[in-house]
């Protein structure tokens, strides 16, 4: 069977559709799969180590406001058209998988065109725009929050993030750095997309939170360099500081915690969920259709995660809110809670649809 992956632009788009790549191959070993992701080189490399073949597609960012550059993202975005409809065409896959995204739109369409069926999967707990505008050629819409939560459709499918199986996994590998087992960690997952405002936050609140905690800090390629200079000249000490770590590292590291503090993305939180680790949910504000605000909002509400905006954030309440997760009754209850958001078996599942 042919197999159509897309998902790009994001690590949050491509991480999960690796892992639903993954689990195809361990049902149909014989499946002839081909990703399709943005030009970005993340996407090639992410996708070209995980063993499959990659083609980059032309996709224009749509901008929810005026500006010019949406005129120059929608001729992209008909090239991507283009070029997507002779990849279709030429492959003739059986099934596509499109994760949202931008980059989808234009496979999405070119998959239309050409009558191929297409699986959508929809991560966050709102409909994001490439997903709703394709929704009406989509065989099955895949989501990540219960179906109360979306409006009312047959083609929605309950399925839960795709996590990659290390957050799974009760071993523990190796760390990026040694720990002392006598602190608790508090894990910082900032990334590249807006995560200024929560390094800085956190660079403010690292020489109070340093003295009870180990700090492991992934500040993105944005601010690593600023914040690499900043803790060489202070006397903070048990913080560590780095701009990516792959997902072994993440997922070892995530199981040591005793918090996360994270941006409030789908893929974070389900990979949190997994573990089962208390977390602290930094919306990044802006976000299209207020979707990260949505999704910490969902799990705040019922008890299983803290979310703290950013434009009320400061340095002494984040300060505050790591102690009293800690060591405490909230810590277990928001560990306990946020289990129940994690799906297992969320890649198997959609391998399922994708091969029926």
């Amino acid at each position: 069977m042919k197999i159509l992956l897309v998902g790009g632009g994001t690590s949050g788009h491509v991480l999960p559709t690796l892992s639903v790549g993954r689990s195809i191959l361990a049902k149909d070993p014989g499946a002839n799969i081909l990703y399709l992701g943005s030009l970005k080189l993340g996407d090639r490399s992410l996708a070209t180590e995980a063993g499959f073949r990659f083609i980059g597609v032309p996709a224009g960012k749509w901008r929810r406001y005026f500006d010019l550059r949406n005129v120059v993202d929608i001729l992209i975005t008909l090239a991507g058209i283009i070029v997507a409809f002779l990849i279709v065409l030429f492959f003739w896959p059986d099934r596509i998988f499109i994760k949202g995204g931008y980059v989808g739109l234009p496979v999405g369409i070119a998959a239309w065109l050409l009558r191929r069926p297409i699986i959508l999967h929809e991560s966050d707990a709102v409909m994001g725009t490439a997903n709703r505008m394709l929704m009406k050629f989509a065989r099955q819409v895949c989501v990540s929050f219960p179906l109360e939560v979306y409006p009312r459709s047959k083609k929605l499918v309950y399925t839960g993030v795709p996590v990659n199986e290390l957050f799974f996994s009760k071993e523990v590998g190796d760390l990026p750095v040694k720990l002392r087992e006598d602190m608790p960690l508090v894990l910082v997952i900032g990334g590249s997309q807006g995560a200024r405002a929560v390094n800085k936050l956190v660079r403010g609140a690292a020489e109070e939170l340093a003295k009870h905690y180990q700090i492991v800090h992934l500040a993105g390629g944005l601010d690593y360099a600023t914040l690499h200079r900043w803790l060489a000249g202070s006397e903070v000490h048990n913080y560590y500081l780095f701009d990516f770590l792959p997902s072994t590292k993440i997922a070892t590291l995530t199981k040591k915690a005793a918090v996360v503090i994270s941006r409030a993305g789908a893929t974070v939180i389900a990979e949190i969920a997994a573990v089962g680790r208390p977390a602290i949910l930094i919306p990044l504000p802006g976000a299209a259709n207020n979707h990260q605000y949505l999704n910490a909002k969902y799990l705040a509400d019922r008890g299983a995660a803290v979310l703290l905006e950013q434009s009320s954030a400061t340095p002494g309440l984040l300060i505050e809110k790591v102690n009293k997760i800690i060591g405490s009754d909230l810590g277990k209850r928001l560990s306990f809670n946020i289990t129940a958001f994690s799906k297992k078996d969320a890649s198997a599942r959609i391998a399922e649809l994708l091969l029926g």
